[in-house]
């Protein structure tokens, strides 16, 4: 299997941090507790900016500003859909993981899936304490282009995960409710309403890994291709998997009907998913998926967010950012 080079740098006295924020991230708490954030940033980073997001996808531009500015570290404040803006504005600089920022995150949202991948706490203070003195590594970040095929390919990159099947509907699902309930319960409601709803299509999958190539072709529930280990409020798509190794994890799900996919979803949560019945995993470093049946769609999430649907086309790309975290309890 390839290695991506991981290792550990110390960190840098009088690094210049920079915190984009989305206010409305965990129902707004991000936004009430600017005041809070600040005083906790200047703690730990006397060089500290907070700027703040105020439109959908301003993440990514606020984050590239930063970098083409010579902060030393922009962290996401929010949730998954933060992170996966902040990665994006990061990746459109230089073009190598040295010409960029680092990145870490400060968690304040619905999923923060992500964290848990990066071994960093809630808690904002600790948070905050990884950010100045976590350890870095060079991770690996996924480049996603999608559908639909009558219109121009959109392109981005992914830090934790992409997904197309059912999956799309049940971002869908969670980006039109309040999330006032938070990650695990807002991702499960929507998992269980789109379970009774979702009608499986008819896929190819063809791809590339240290297996050599490989293709399938046939009726999906759902498609997961995981950089980090969870998703979609704790399911633990990714498990045995690692962010720098080279490789993304493609789990296929089969069509299941209401009462076998109900008996199921525990897998989803425990990692063993891919042990379901007509189910299987595959490590790959490129994987393409189109609809085979004329006139079908089926949504990509990323991170969280919808850039589109199938056709889809993802690779790895080892070792392009470096990402600061708990990893081992540092910090």
């Amino acid at each position: 299997m390839p290695t991506a080079t991981a290792h550990d740098e110390p960190a840098r006295a009088g690094e210049r941090l920079c915190l984009v924020v989305n206010p409305r991230a965990g129902a707004g708490r991000a936004g009430r507790g600017l005041a809070e954030l600040e005083r906790l940033a200047a703690g730990v980073f006397p060089r500290c900016e907070i700027r703040c997001t105020d439109a959908p996808g301003q993440g990514r531009t606020l984050a590239r500003a930063a970098a083409e500015e010579g902060f030393d570290v922009v962290a996401a404040v929010g949730g998954d859909g933060t992170c996966h803006e902040v990665v994006n504005g990061l990746m459109g600089v230089g073009l190598a993981a040295t010409d960029r920022p680092i990145f870490t995150v400060v968690p304040i949202g619905t999923g923060s899936d992500l964290i848990r991948s990066l071994g960093i706490p809630r808690d904002t203070a600790q948070a905050l304490a990884i950010a100045q003195r976590g350890s870095t590594r060079l991770a690996d970040v996924g480049r996603v282009r999608c559908g639909p095929e009558d219109q121009p390919l959109d392109e981005r990159w992914f830090i934790n995960e992409i997904s197309f099947g059912m999956g799309g509907e049940v971002v869908a699902r969670v980006n039109r409710s309040s999330k006032r309930l938070g990650g695990f319960a807002t991702f499960l409601g929507a998992t269980v309403g789109s379970l009774a709803s979702y009608r499986p299509q008819r896929v190819e999958l063809r791809w590339e890994g240290p297996e050599g190539p490989g293709e399938w072709e046939g009726e999906l529930s759902n498609a997961f291709v995981a950089n980090g280990h969870y998703c979609g409020g704790g399911m633990f798509v990714g498990k045995g998997g690692s962010m720098f190794d080279g490789v993304l994890d493609l789990t296929v799900l089969p069509p299941m009907d209401l009462l076998t996919s109900a008996a199921n979803l525990p897998r989803l949560y425990r990692g063993t998913a891919h042990e379901a019945p007509g189910a299987f995993r595959v490590a790959v470093t490129r994987v393409q998926a189109r609809c085979v049946t004329a006139g079908s769609s089926l949504l990509v999430d990323a991170d969280g967010e919808q850039p589109g649907s199938l056709p889809v086309e993802a690779q790895v790309l080892p070792g392009s950012l470096r990402m600061r975290g708990g990893w081992g309890g540092a910090g």
